[in-house]
């Protein structure tokens, strides 16, 4: 099966993805549990947000700054897993031409 390629998306396609509920648990983990290598622990204030990936499994993957330390972080949200998404991940493929 040929794998699907990874792309980059903008907030405002992220926010067409995901549906209300998935949307409350992104903004709850990029504010609150996304881990700082630097801080060595949990960003304390968030992150802030520089790109998002659909990946070839059409899970989200977030990559941003700690807003304490500056640091890389990077996150992966497994949204690819939940079948309502994954489809909506792959019309949304087609109707950009990916």
């Amino acid at each position: 099966m040929k794998r699907l390629p990874e792309i980059q998306i903008n907030l405002f396609q992220l926010a067409v993805l995901l549906d209300e509920e998935d949307k409350k648990f992104y903004d709850y983990v990029i504010a609150h549990n996304v881990y700082c290598s630097h801080c060595r622990g949990v960003a304390k204030e968030g992150i802030d947000v520089e790109e998002v990936y659909l990946t070839d499994l059409n899970d989200i993957r977030v990559q941003g700054r700690c807003k304490v330390c500056n640091g890389v972080v990077g996150r992966l949200f497994e949204y690819g897993e939940k079948k309502d998404f994954y489809e909506r991940a792959n019309r949304f493929r087609n109707s950009i031409k990916i």
